[in-house]
């Protein structure tokens, strides 16, 4: 897949491409039906399949404000890439946020991306202020040779999917809620960082990765998880929080990974959410630390039995 963090570096051939447009900040299941959508026209007209959306860590639309993500990018490229997106563009948001709707239309969508036909979500605004709603999308777009599709909202338990919705459930633990809009679990994936070897002399190594800024913070406590190392699944415990038993400095997820041993220092893991277990706490000593890890894994081991977690 070939990825564009630049406009400047864009100059897709005219009417090549059919591009999903949107923030696509979770990939829940509303932008999955989006891009899927866009696949099938790009298979049906001939079409090279494209991404269009943003990099939030350039700025946000006012309407985004305070927004978290609930992806790295690195976890979105790949997801792309397994749906069988050929390209993916993501500017920072600066680049294009004083753009009027005509501008957006004929200096993005066609000259830049090439676009014969383009595919959004219901709620889809572009243009400086968020000015273009979808009529003004299609009559701009007509004018410009190019095709629009709409997808209308996927319903989940009575209410459209939303990554609003997504980060509440994230932050408030209610983990297998927040999977079932994303259709896949909700996870992290940041380079693994030294800590303070404390768990090694608990009986229970980690490996200890910072909540990045900007990221959805899951509710501090423990849980049920599962960590991917070297393509190969393996049941875990993670706790998120600043282990208030020994001390942290910073937000962390420190997790244990079972029948696992080995060196992951500086490498990306990543850690797939299923249950919340508890709230993190602070114990009197070590010891009971350790009791806790232990019946933490107890719980955990049944949980992937339950729900039927690849071990």
């Amino acid at each position: 897949m070939n990825i564009s963090r630049s406009l400047h570096n864009t100059g897709l051939p005219p009417g090549s491409t059919c591009a999903a447009l949107g923030l696509f900040c979770g990939l829940h299941l509303g932008h999955v039906a989006v891009i899927n959508k866009m696949l099938e026209q790009a298979g049906e007209h001939n079409l090279t399949p494209l991404v269009f959306t943003f990099d939030t860590s350039g700025g946000l639309p006012d309407s985004k404000r305070g927004m978290t993500t609930l992806l790295s990018g690195g976890m979105m490229g790949s997801l792309l890439a397994e749906m069988g997106i050929q390209e993916l563009v993501c500017p920072v948001f600066d680049e294009f946020r004083s753009l009027e709707p005509e501008q957006f239309v004929s200096e993005i969508l066609k000259e830049k991306l090439g676009a014969a036909r383009v595919v959004c979500g219901f709620d889809f605004r572009f243009g400086k202020n968020a000015a273009g709603d979808l009529k003004m999308l299609r009559e701009l777009c007509a004018a410009h040779g190019i095709s629009v599709d709409v997808v209308p909202a996927v319903m989940v338990e009575g209410e459209p999917a939303a990554s609003r919705r997504i980060r509440a459930l994230v932050e408030e633990g209610d983990i297998p809620a927040a999977n079932r809009i994303l259709g896949r679990p909700f996870a992290i994936d940041f380079e693994v960082i030294h800590g303070r070897r404390l768990g090694r002399t608990l009986d229970w190594p980690t490996i200890n990765q910072l909540i990045a800024p900007g990221f959805t913070q899951p509710r501090f406590g423990v849980y049920a998880t599962r960590a991917w190392v070297n393509g190969e699944p393996y049941g875990s415990v993670t706790n998120v929080g600043v282990k208030p038993t020994v001390g942290a400095s910073a937000v962390l997820a420190e997790t244990y990974i079972q029948d696992f041993s080995g060196d992951l220092y500086g490498e990306r893991v990543k850690v797939e959410f299923f249950k919340f277990l508890r709230p993190e706490q602070k114990f009197p000593d070590l010891a009971a630390l350790k009791e806790a890890i232990s019946a933490d894994v107890r719980q955990a081991k049944e949980i992937a039995i339950n729900i039927a977690i690849k071990l």
